[in-house]
């Protein structure tokens, strides 16, 4: 069977809130997932799971949550061949680089040979009306490596 991980960021809670969402629309399609504050993972821990996804809001001038600034660097030059992925994260659209997070982590899975399976999920404002919109995300991009 196919595993997942979602691995996150969180300064405010609210990435934590949507990686949980998107966990259950997941397990609605039926994968094993396992969510992980990014702060408790390492790179290496990736190579077990089938399916990653990457969280993070963005912060300053379209900068990666902190805790998830060391975890982004040491993904420079691993292999994630042959493993699906995705991106995510919640912003605000007054911004100019709205949930640019979500790009560089979208970007950073390209570089690491990862087929990206959906389009990065990016939510404006209030994460706790995406709810249902996050766990169709999640239980889409699995049905789809499944179709």
């Amino acid at each position: 069977m196919q595993r997942a991980i979602i691995i996150y960021g969180s300064t405010t809670g609210n990435t934590e809130l949507l990686a949980g969402y998107i966990a259950d629309g997941i397990k609605e399609a039926g994968m094993d997932v396992t969510i992980r504050d990014v702060v408790d993972v390492s790179v290496e821990d990736m190579q077990g799971y089938d399916v990653i996804f990457l969280g993070s809001s963005t912060w300053g001038e379209g900068d990666l949550q902190d805790d998830f600034v060391p975890f982004y660097e040491a993904m420079d030059g691993i292999s994630l061949s042959g493993k699906k992925g995705a991106a995510f994260g919640p912003g605000d659209a007054s911004y100019d680089l709205f949930c640019e997070a979500v790009n560089l982590l979208e970007d950073r899975l390209r570089e690491c040979d990862a087929a990206i399976i959906a389009p990065g999920l990016k939510i404006d404002g209030d994460v706790v009306a995406a709810e249902k919109a996050a766990a169709e995300w999640g239980r889409q991009a699995v049905t789809a490596i499944r179709a």
